[in-house]
């Protein structure tokens, strides 16, 4: 039995549909108010509970010889600072013990690329904890560690572009980013429950193709069929506002790691992904236009 905590989130379905796909026995953690209607129309089984509830994670992982965490906070819906210990990485170090209880086979968890450019951005510090406890745990583990899912650009900036027109900016107009495909993400790390080559390995994985930001706004003003602006902050203003906001409120939102989070582009040499997954990505650009064909809205001008 594989054990999915984290289904229902974006990644997590994908997941889900690609262990459905391969025929590979599937069980899932879903909290009680979150929408499990993909994930009942694939089949998998279901254990109602919560990742940081140590009851709820014994009955799940109870017969599996896999964990695959993909589970995260949402950092704009769940901000404060503190919530990320409590959630990924509080949630992560039960998973890993109990794993260890349980003699599972294999531990896949969805990291950040380029922690060490966070610097003080607490959701990083917890991703790279969990990172740290894996390979000391005599676990066999695949940390991936991802640039920028393709997710994020739809739903979050493009949805913000179709409606606005405009999006700030904290990277500089010539840096880079590589959004994955979720499907592309999730046929890796369901390869990775028996790929040797993935064992004990910290994988960095990103999209084929690659943007600069300037290049990124254009394909966005192409596929939305209207003109669309980036307006890039300096960052050394949006470290004074964010410095401002960590004094008023006691580092609770730890305002400057967010801002040192979202700079310095998002992009990485995928040699490795390639030479361990052999797989063909999609293409971003492709995807935008479809998402954006087929998502509900006022019809562009």
């Amino acid at each position: 039995m594989n054990v999915l905590i984290g289904g229902t989130g974006f990644l997590g379905n994908a997941v889900a549909e690609e262990m459905v796909k391969r025929k590979l026995p599937l069980r899932c953690l879903v909290r009680k108010d979150s929408d499990t209607s993909k994930l009942k129309q694939l089949g998998v089984e279901l254990f109602e509970g919560d990742a940081r509830d140590n009851n709820s994670l014994k009955k799940v992982t109870e017969g599996a010889e896999s964990v695959i965490s993909s589970f995260t906070t949402r950092l704009f819906k769940r901000p404060k600072a503190a919530y990320f210990w409590d959630n990924d990485y509080q949630g992560n170090f039960n998973l890993i013990q109990l794993a260890r209880e349980q003699k599972v086979k294999k531990y896949i968890f969805v990291s950040y690329w380029g922690l060490a450019k966070f610097g003080d951005f607490e959701h990083g510090k917890a991703k790279k904890s969990v990172e740290d406890l894996l390979k000391i745990s005599g676990l066999d583990y695949t940390i991936f560690r991802v640039t920028t899912l393709a997710t994020d650009m739809s739903v979050l900036l493009g949805n913000s572009l179709k409606k606005k027109g405009w999006a700030p900016m904290f990277m500089k107009r010539e840096e880079k980013v590589r959004p994955i495909l979720l499907e592309d993400l999730a046929r890796c790390m369901v390869d990775a429950l028996d790929n040797k080559r993935a064992s004990y390995k910290v994988v960095e994985v990103a999209g084929e193709e690659e943007y600069t930001f300037v290049e990124l706004r254009d394909l966005f003003s192409k596929v939305l069929d209207k003109k669309v602006r980036f307006v890039f902050v300096p960052s050394k203003l949006a470290y004074f506002v964010a410095g401002i906001i960590d004094i008023l409120t006691d580092r609770v939102y730890n305002a400057k790691g967010l801002v040192s989070a979202f700079t310095g582009g998002s992009t990485c040499d995928i040699s490795e992904m390639k030479d361990i997954f052999s797989i063909n990505q999609g293409s971003f650009a492709k995807y935008l236009e479809d998402y954006f064909q087929n998502s509900p809205g006022p019809e562009k001008k």
